[in-house]
């Protein structure tokens, strides 16, 4: 379960969902472990390119959402950390 208020989810969702890519949630807010203000910690494993990556983070940080999103492309993440959240990935689209 994604810890985020209603609200925040649909403003989170109707950025996301413009895209034809798949996100996924891990984190504290998702295993439940989140202060109101903690980091959204997303990624994503699609071939995104850098453009529309740079897109999607602006897109992010000029929403409304009281909190930071840091989206992240799994391919760029150390295998030890993929292996560590593997688990926890709780995917968003």
């Amino acid at each position: 379960m994604l810890k985020l208020e209603k609200r925040h989810f649909e403003v989170l969702k109707s950025i996301l969902d413009k895209y034809p890519y798949h996100f996924y949630a891990y984190g504290s807010r998702v295993k439940g472990t989140s202060r109101k203000f903690s980091y959204l910690d997303l990624c994503y494993q699609d071939e995104i390119p850098g453009s529309i990556a740079t897109k999607i983070r602006w897109e992010l940080e000029e929403s409304n959402l009281p909190f930071i999103v840091e989206l992240v492309n799994w391919k760029h993440m150390r295998p030890a950390f993929q292996k560590i959240i593997k688990k926890d990935l709780l995917p968003l689209s």
